[in-house]
């Protein structure tokens, strides 16, 4: 087992030679940031050092125990759960989709897409919001296999819920073979171990719950899967993902510097020609950007800082090096939280570890962006989710 300090160390992207301190955000930092938070539409914050609940607070009639939907917070489980197959030998990262899936053999572009571009989002695949958050009685698994592939994979960085879709197609045929569904092994591999309960999923007509955004946890349960990451994977003695497995999970392509494996990352943000960019905002812009090249998330924040974001200000900020796991509510409709203006104020007067190396990322090749073409991304139904 690995103690959680050294955690850092498997992580491709910043290493640190420092250890941790008990309290190394200040209260009046914390605070403040809760102020920043409830103006605009926060309903719960926490803040856990060390495996310990340092701040909770809850506004607006919300509680300790109410179940919020985490939206696209759902997409970094199954990273996790990717990694925790490939260690099993169910698949690997770099095998081609096409070997699972024979409709995709004969396309040029869909028979070269690896489960890895899935699941980083190089793919190439267009988004699949319309088709997957929209409402109709499809099998949306099966839905998902005709989308196209607008672009070459490792090409470009297309944000929606079609990879994840595919990727958990993949999963499905795979598990078969078990007499297993995609959603049994993640509750027997992540969601049991953890001891958390999913009190809703969001699903097709057909029950496949929505691997982009359908859970709802309550802030406690999303924050013990924050710790098991902080840990390196371990969780109450057991080692639930292997650390080394985990740590691909971080590890960001040149793409978009600012994205694993269903994770965001903070890691380009040393770099002098780093640019903040506030993913919420971003994924509202009709045509979607696709330019996320020096990207982070906060240029105050630490680099080893992990985010599993989701709407309306659903995040969970994990830092390794300092021990650190933090979730932050938001209310549906909110409007005004930036990430690039309440990480600086939380982590200020932060006691944190210097960065000692440069990120390491998947290199991919680099090709001009923005395609025409991609007007109307976003589901129509009221539930419809763009992170």
């Amino acid at each position: 087992m690995l103690f959680p300090r050294l955690v850092p160390l498997l992580m491709s992207l910043i290493y640190f030679g420092a250890t941790s301190a008990s309290a190394q955000l200040s209260k009046d930092s914390i605070e403040a940031a809760q102020a920043y938070s409830a103006k605009r539409g926060g309903i719960g914050f926490i803040v856990n050092e060390d495996g310990q609940v340092r701040f909770e607070r809850y506004a607006k009639g919300h509680s300790a125990e109410e179940p919020i939907h985490i939206y696209s917070g759902t997409k970094s489980f199954f990273g996790a759960l990717a990694v925790i197959a490939e260690k099993e030998g169910f698949l690997s990262l770099d095998e081609k989709v096409a070997e699972t899936l024979p409709e995709w053999r004969d396309d040029p572009r869909k028979s070269t897409i690896t489960i890895r571009e899935l699941l980083d989002f190089t793919s190439g695949l267009e988004t699949g919001f319309e088709e997957i958050y929209g409402r109709s009685t499809a099998d949306k698994l099966t839905l998902s296999l005709g989308l196209e592939a607008k672009n070459d994979p490792g090409d470009s960085f297309i944000y929606g819920p079609s990879h994840l879709q595919v990727f958990c197609e993949v999963m499905r045929r795979k598990l078969k073979r078990k007499g297993l569904t995609y959603e049994a092994y993640l509750n027997r591999k992540l969601i049991e171990p953890l001891g958390i309960g999913i009190s809703q999923w969001r699903a097709d007509s057909h029950g496949n719950v929505i691997p982009s955004a359908g859970m709802y946890l309550s802030g406690r349960h999303w924050m013990t899967f924050g710790e098991m990451v902080c840990r390196g994977g371990e969780w109450n003695g057991k080692q639930i993902v292997p650390a080394d497995e985990l740590s691909k999970c971080f590890k960001p392509t040149a793409i978009n510097p600012a994205f694993g494996l269903c994770f965001w990352v903070n890691s380009y943000c040393t770099r002098p020609d780093a640019r903040e960019m506030d993913v919420e905002e971003t994924l509202e812009i009709e045509p979607l950007p696709e330019d996320w090249s020096r990207a982070c998330l906060s240029k105050q924040a630490p680099p080893d800082l992990i985010c599993s974001l989701g709407s309306n200000f659903q995040r969970l900020y994990i830092v390794p090096s300092m021990g650190l796991v933090i979730v932050h509510q938001g209310k549906k409709g909110a409007q005004g939280f930036r990430d690039a203006e309440f990480l600086p104020i939380l982590f200020k007067d932060a006691a944190r570890p210097a960065p000692a190396a440069e990120p390491e990322v998947t290199e991919r090749k680099v090709k001009p962006l923005f395609p025409k073409g991609f007007g109307s991304l976003f589901g129509k139904d009221e539930d419809s989710d763009g992170q």
